[in-house]
């Protein structure tokens, strides 16, 4: 079993992480002309303008790539040769609670300013031209900040490439998410194949083992069985059991640490008791053998849309081996045969954010139109392998339609269509001399 990622321990790693901040930030702020920069946490924001009700708070990315402290209405104040300021005020609320952070291993990095409100932040402001990053920009006008200064552009675009490459301190934080998103995907697995559980029961049970509650998740866990599985973000769980004796389970679902996220996907079969679901094993296996090679080709200099199209020729592969297509693996990539297959891209980058920024650097190729990673993979950053292979109607309906459709098992795919389709996802860290599986390294009993 891993060992966990201990708070306590993050000391150097949390110091050295600050500094490349410190770095990263300068040269930015350099870049895009500003002398300092405020980062406000964000403030609650409402349901519905016909309510009362306000969504959990969620951080303001930026503010969360420096300190996992979920209070809104703080402020960071960053300027380059400086100790970063952090101003906070603690409110007393009979409604509402606050949040404690998940560990105060980042008090120290900053000069702390406890502040009945954030009125005073303006006198602390820095001669010259100060960026604001936040949705809260009334903010940004009671200090004064010039209109161009808030969310420019060209300061976001500098710092999102800074969030691309991850420090080891926000490397062992997804590590750690890995961890506990594992124990979640293998309770599951496990109560899906011993018994008869609603999507519904397998979602809570996720929640349970991970000790998360349903908002604190990192994204809406997808629990989809059968045909479920077919609709790419299946977050509307079914309360009762499927009656069928074959049954297929893609469950996505993460895990946070410290606000940084992991974000795995697993497909599992139980009543193998058909043609059909014994052929839709097969899948899965080509599916998980596919991934596994895409994870091993990872190395820097590579282009991730390169890797993308070396899965289509994969699955290709795939989809001849288990019968649904006898044609060349060329012919069924240059015919965009697979695309209607696996249409969403290969993965993304993961960090504070599920879909993190900096690595959409061009447009894709218009046969790639979801791919949210178009870099060349560069040491430091931690992105997402999810190929997968689904039966999705509406898509089946526009491949019978292309002469390509004549090498289709059609009989098969119908019969396929029950078990929805297969995802498999893990999380993987490149080095400059290595690439870690941050997802199969924290599995319990990894084979």
């Amino acid at each position: 079993m891993v060992t966990p990622f201990s708070p306590e321990s993050a000391g150097t790693l949390y110091t050295n992480h600050i500094a490349m901040l410190q770095e990263g930030y300068a040269a930015a702020l350099e870049e895009a002309s500003f002398d300092a920069l405020v980062v406000h946490s964000g403030l609650p924001a409402k349901q519905s303008r016909f309510d009362d009700q306000y969504w959990p708070h969620r951080l303001t990315p930026a503010f969360a790539h420096w300190l996992p402290l979920p209070s809104p209405d703080a402020v960071l104040l960053i300027q380059p040769g400086k100790r970063p300021m952090l101003f906070y005020s603690v409110v007393e609320d009979v409604w509402e609670s606050g949040v404690e952070p998940e560990s105060d291993h980042f008090w120290n990095a900053f000069d702390e300013i406890e502040v009945a409100d954030l009125s005073g932040v303006a006198s602390s402001l820095p001669r010259g031209r100060v960026g604001f990053i936040g949705e809260a920009i009334e903010r940004a006008a009671q200090w004064n900040l010039a209109e161009e200064s808030v969310n420019s552009g060209a300061l976001l675009r500098a710092l999102d490439r800074v969030r691309t490459r991850k420090s080891d301190y926000e490397r062992a934080c997804i590590a750690e998410a890995n961890r506990r998103a594992a124990l979640g995907h293998a309770a599951v697995l496990d109560a899906f194949v011993a018994g008869d559980h609603s999507e519904l029961d397998l979602h809570l049970l996720y929640l349970r083992v991970t000790k998360q509650d349903d908002v604190h998740t990192p994204y809406k866990n997808i629990v989809a069985m059968d045909e479920n599985a077919a609709v790419l973000h299946f977050v509307n769980y079914g309360s009762k059991p499927p009656r069928h004796k074959s049954q297929s389970l893609l469950i996505d679902a993460g895990a946070t640490c410290m606000g940084y996220a992991s974000d795995v996907t697993r497909t599992a079969l139980k009543g193998k008791n058909s043609e059909a679901a014994a052929t839709f094993a097969e899948l899965i296996r080509g599916v998980e053998t596919l991934q596994s090679e895409i994870c091993r080709r990872i190395r820097p200099g590579i282009d991730y849309e390169d890797l993308h199209d070396q899965a289509h020729h994969l699955l290709a592969g795939v989809l001849r081996a288990v019968g649904i297509a006898d044609a060349s693996e060329g012919a069924l990539v240059d015919s965009g045969a697979t695309r209607f297959f696996l249409p969403h891209g290969l993965g993304h980058s993961l960090g504070i954010q599920v879909h993190d920024v900096g690595c959409r650097l061009r447009e894709p190729k218009p046969e790639n139109p979801y791919l949210r990673n178009t870099s060349v993979i560069e040491s430091g950053q931690v992105f997402t392998i999810e190929p997968g292979c689904y039966f999705i109607d509406s898509l089946m309906q526009q491949l019978k339609s292309l002469p390509i459709s004549s090498v289709i098992d059609w009989d098969l795919v119908d019969a396929l269509t029950h078990f929805g389709g297969v995802r498999i996802e893990d999380n993987m860290a490149v080095l400059a001399d290595e690439t870690i599986n941050l997802t199969r390294d924290n599995w319990p009993d990894t084979p």
